[in-house]
């Protein structure tokens, strides 16, 4: 294929070709003329970082700290040849903070100080803002307790009542600017509520700081290690309970229904939770022992309720007194005694052969005619280790045919048990 030839004159007379080279001639004159102007142009470079760290340390040795927005920006003017300003970013120029007229705590305006870290040939002319506000102050860490302010909660006017509110947690931390921290006056977590409870409920309150005016203060520089307080309200359901109290050692055939007694507080007012209250019909005082039931005996007890259970009349005892009209007491010697529940492969014997002073309690009607012989001693050995030897065991006196009699005390007899040969 034959190249064709192309006559110099003809490019010339060509205006395309002719336009593309007065560009490129443009340019490289431009270029020269920029490279050799020693006149210096400015520039602002936008957005240049503000900081503190190169005077972090003289700062510290007060024990100060920069409270607020640390991220600060400045617009810096630079001089310099057309190529090289161009060419510089924000990264290229350090402005820091003059601290050096800070003596203490407060707000102070401070001069900025702008330094070329670039290596690059320019100088800086100004800087805008040339000031900044700063605020100091040393930052303490202190525990105020957590106070609770309720409104609206109210209860059916019967069968309920309202105990103190629980509030979780009772103490928080909180770190800021000591003057910041020295405007807390308290702590609150408040609950608004309109309404009857019927049940215990858990309400979730925002911690506010208050000032000691009530106005609550701007917490945007402090730190709350806490900042929720769970709060329980308990509701607990009123009954009336009957009283009652249990007996020890009572003889066989006592029928309880014909010991007169009077139990100072036939009911008590307790408020317990909703869903544990109905499963109480009674409260029992404690136990009588027949053993210690004399003619003079008066028993006082302790109400004791259950742990979540509360007291509404305060009635922190009962007595239980008794009706001993027509009752006597009298003393006897019994020989009839006998052993009972002997062991099998071994062998007992009584050494004891009679008991003396048995005081025996009961209408005066039965005991006028009651003698020794209706009085039984049984001594049972199952109600304790099997051992050989001699030993002091207890005896169990009672009147099988006879109503409301019992004795008053413990009595024991001696006994010898041995294994079988």
């Amino acid at each position: 294929m034959k190249i064709p030839k192309i006559r110099l004159d003809s490019l010339w007379q060509n205006n395309t070709f002719f336009k593309v080279v007065s560009v490129l001639i443009a340019c490289i004159i431009w270029v020269v003329v920029a490279m050799n102007m020693k006149t210096d142009i400015p520039r602002a470079i936008k957005e240049v970082p503000v900081t503190t760290d190169n005077q972090t340390s003289f700062i510290s040795k007060m024990g100060l700290t920069v409270i607020g927005d640390e991220s600060l920006f400045v617009d810096v003017t630079i001089e310099g040849q057309r190529l090289v300003v161009g060419s510089i970013k924000p990264e290229d120029i350090s402005v820091s903070v003059d601290l050096s007229s800070v003596n203490g705590s407060g707000s102070f305006s401070l001069p900025l100080v702008a330094e070329n870290v670039s290596g690059k040939n320019f100088t800086i002319s100004s800087i805008s803002p040339s000031t900044v506000n700063l605020k100091f102050d040393r930052m303490v860490t202190k525990k105020f307790n957590v106070d609770l302010e309720m409104e609206g909660l109210t209860v059916p006017e019967e069968g309920y009542l309202m105990e103190e509110a629980v509030v979780n947690p009772t103490q928080i931390s909180i770190t800021g600017p000591d003057t910041d921290i020295a405007k807390i006056a308290k702590c609150v977590a408040f609950v608004n509520y309109e309404g009857n409870l019927t049940k215990t409920t858990t309400f979730t309150s925002d911690i506010v700081l208050l000032d000691k005016d009530g106005h609550e203060i701007d917490a945007s520089m402090l730190t709350m290690d806490v900042k929720q307080a769970e709060v329980v309200v308990p509701i607990l359901k009123t009954v009336d309970l009957p009283v009652t109290v249990s007996f020890l050692n009572a003889p066989a055939n006592l029928n309880l229904d014909t010991l007169k007694y009077t139990i100072s507080n036939k009911t008590i007012t307790v408020a317990g939770p909703v869903d544990e209250i109905g499963k109480h019909s009674e409260i029992v005082l404690g136990y009588i022992d027949f053993k210690s039931l004399d003619l003079d005996s008066s028993f006082t007890f302790d109400v004791e309720l259950p742990e979540e259970f509360t007291n509404v009349a305060h009635t922190e005892t009962v007595t239980v007194t008794f009706d001993w009209t027509d009752m006597v007491e009298k003393e006897f010697t019994i020989t009839n005694l006998s052993l009972m529940n002997i062991p099998t492969d071994y062998t007992a014997k009584l050494l004891t052969n009679k008991i003396t002073k048995v005081k025996v309690i009961g209408p005066a009607q039965v005991l006028e005619s009651m003698t020794s012989d209706d009085l039984v001693a049984q001594i049972d050995l199952s109600k304790r280790a099997v051992e050989t030897g001699q030993f002091k065991t207890a005896v169990t006196i009672s009147a099988p045919t006879k109503n409301l009699v019992w004795t008053v005390g413990d009595y024991t007899a001696v006994v010898v048990v041995s294994e079988k040969e």
